[in-house]
């Protein structure tokens, strides 16, 4: 049996979605890799690998447009397409 005093010593739970965005925050890249894979590999059993490496192709450029909008980094994100380009 809880008495007044148990019940206020008991911690006390905080609802929000803190933990649902810090694992969004530290999954990002494993779930859109994920997600291109499932694509390609879509657009590879119907046939059409060409369709599922332009979307991989539009997909990389949105997430590199969304990284140079909202982060601070835009020098590491134009050196990091660069070098998709040049291969180095």
């Amino acid at each position: 049996m809880h008495t007044l005093t148990t019940l206020a010593a008991l911690p006390t739970a905080e609802y929000g979605t803190s933990g649902l965005v810090g694992w969004l925050q530290n999954n990002a890249i494993p779930l859109v890799i994920l997600l291109l894979a499932i694509t390609v590999l879509w657009a590879a059993r119907g046939g059409n690998v060409g369709k599922g490496i332009t979307i991989v192709a539009g997909l990389f450029l949105g997430l590199a447009v969304l990284g140079i909008a909202t982060g601070t980094n835009a020098s590491d994100i134009g050196a990091w397409l660069a070098g998709l380009i040049r291969g180095s």
